[in-house]
C-alpha cells in the first residue's frame, strides 16, 4: 500500500513539474545573438524570460548550434534572429523551426533602400550599426510579441517607444563626439568588415582586413594593401574586435612599423556580440557608446 501511495506521490510531482515547466516555456523568447536579445528586453521587461544563444563575445558567423541550443529553441514560445546571413550555420535550423513555432527576423521589417550590400547580391549583416533603420526593424518583432501577448501590450509598446527615443538620443550625442576628431583623421580600421553601417551612421571612413565573414581568411594582398593604406593616409590607431581574433590584425601592425610609421592600437570595439556583464558594453546602447568612446580617443 505504501509503495502505491509512493508511486502516486511521485508521479504527481512529476505532473506538477512537467506543468510548470509547461507555463515557464510559454514565457520564454529565444534570440540568437546577445544583441538581439537585449534589444528584445528592452520591450518586454520583466514580463518574459529572454535567453541568447551565444553569449558575449561569441562570433555569430562561425557559431556551431549545440544539442543544448536545440533543446532551448524547441522550448521556446518565439525564436528571434537578426537575418541577412549573419547566423549563417543556423539559417537552416531557423527555417526547419519556422515550419512548427514562432519565429521572426529583424530582417523582416528592415528599410530595404537602406540595406548596404557586399557584392550584387549579398547583404551586410551588421546592421544593428544602422540604429534608426535597426530601431524600424523591431517593430515587426514587437507586432509579433503582442500578438501572443495581448495582455501586455500597452506595457510592450511603452517601453519600445521609450528605448526608440533613447537610442535616437545616443546616437545624436554620439555622432557630436565622433565629430570632434578632425574629418581627415576620421578613418576606421578593424580586423573584419563590420563597420559599414557604423561608419554611413556616424561619418567616417572604414577599411578592414578581412570581408564581412570571419570564416573568411585574409591573404597577403589583403595585408599589403591594408598597410599601404595606414602608412598613405597617416593612421593614427587600429581597433581589434571582441569576437574576432587579433593575430592577422597584429601582423598589420608589425609590417607598418617595418615601413618607419607608428601606429597604435586604439582598444577593443564590439562588433557582432555585446560584451560580458559589467564591461561597459554589455547592452546595446553601451556597446555604441563604448565604440564610439574608444574611436574618439584613439584617432585623437
Amino acid at each position: 500500500m505504501r509503495n502505491l501511495f509512493y508511486i502516486g506521490f511521485c508521479i504527481c510531482i512529476l505532473f506538477s513539474c512537467k506543468v510548470q515547466q509547461k507555463k515557464e516555456n510559454e514565457k520564454l523568447i529565444v534570440c540568437s545573438t546577445s544583441i538581439t536579445a537585449d534589444c528584445v528586453r528592452q520591450v518586454v521587461g520583466n514580463k518574459l524570460t529572454v535567453k541568447s544563444l551565444m553569449g558575449a563575445g561569441v562570433d555569430p558567423h562561425t557559431y556551431n548550434p549545440r544539442p543544448s541550443d536545440v533543446v532551448l529553441l524547441n522550448d521556446a514560445r518565439l525564436v528571434v534572429y537578426t537575418g541577412f546571413h549573419l547566423e549563417g550555420k543556423m539559417a537552416e535550423l531557423f527555417s526547419r523551426l519556422s515550419e512548427r513555432k514562432e519565429v521572426i527576423s529583424f530582417q523582416l521589417d528592415f528599410p530595404k533602400n537602406k540595406v548596404l550590400y557586399t557584392d550584387e547580391i549579398t547583404p551586410d549583416p551588421h546592421v544593428w550599426f544602422d540604429t534608426d533603420s535597426w530601431v524600424h526593424s523591431m517593430n515587426a518583432v514587437v507586432d509579433k510579441l503582442v500578438e501572443l501577448y495581448p495582455e501586455y501590450e500597452l506595457e510592450f509598446r511603452e517601453n519600445f517607444y521609450k528605448f526608440l527615443v533613447q537610442v535616437q538620443k545616443k546616437t545624436s550625442e554620439l555622432k557630436g563626439k565622433l565629430n570632434e576628431v578632425p574629418k581627415e583623421q576620421r578613418v576606421l580600421i578593424t580586423s573584419h568588415d563590420a563597420f559599414h553601417y557604423f561608419g554611413r551612421t556616424f561619418d567616417i571612413r572604414v577599411k578592414a582586413l578581412q570581408g564581412v565573414s570571419t570564416s573568411q581568411e585574409p591573404g597577403v594582398r589583403d595585408v599589403v594593401d591594408l598597410v599601404d593604406y595606414i602608412v598613405e593616409h597617416r593612421v593614427k590607431a587600429i581597433f581589434v574586435e571582441n569576437s574576432v581574433s587579433p593575430k592577422a590584425l597584429k601582423s598589420v601592425l608589425s609590417s607598418v612599423e617595418r615601413r618607419g610609421y607608428h601606429v597604435k592600437i586604439g582598444g577593443t570595439l564590439f562588433s557582432d556580440a555585446l560584451g560580458s556583464k559589467g564591461s561597459g558594453a554589455d547592452t546595446y546602447l553601451g556597446m555604441l557608446s563604448h565604440n564610439v568612446n574608444s574611436i574618439k580617443e584613439g584617432l585623437k
